[in-house]
């Protein structure tokens, strides 16, 4: 599961922008290039189910708008640190920015809207036990 789409990051950072990003030796392009955008964001997503791990259950099945954009921020600076891209300064901000909110999750100094880690659903096994029928009086004749 993914916390955010190619969408996502088109609505947020612009189509030029994902367009540069995505192809950068190709100045011609006119559109994103999806599996290297899906890439980053899977890599985004890794990176801060490690953060939230320890707290929470992960994969989050309906993230807050913060943690989409923090996939969003992450995947933006892991696709400009290319061989012929860097990251400018407002990227490389908003992704320390990200990380200390992250770092904050994992302290538990912030929280967010999701299940705790360790917590049991609805669904699953269930175990049940029952007296025993035959005990060692009975076993005896």
């Amino acid at each position: 599961m993914t916390y955010a789409t190619v969408q996502d990051m088109v609505d947020r950072f612009g189509e030029t922008e994902m367009i540069r990003l995505s192809r950068p030796e190709d100045r011609d392009a006119t559109t994103v290039l999806a599996a290297k955008v899906e890439l980053a964001i899977a890599d985004a997503c890794g990176q801060i189910d490690d953060y939230l791990r320890g707290r929470y259950r992960v994969p989050v099945a309906t993230p807050e708008k913060s943690i989409v954009r923090a996939t969003c921020v992450l995947a933006r600076y892991d696709l400009a640190k290319g061989e012929r891209t860097d990251p400018t300064e407002p990227m490389r901000l908003d992704r320390k920015e990200v990380i200390a909110w992250l770092d904050g999750i994992a302290a538990g100094r912030i929280n967010i809207d999701a299940p705790p880690a360790g917590e049991l659903g609805s669904t699953g096994a269930r175990i049940s036990d029952r007296t025993n029928v035959f005990d060692h009086q009975r076993l005896r004749g």
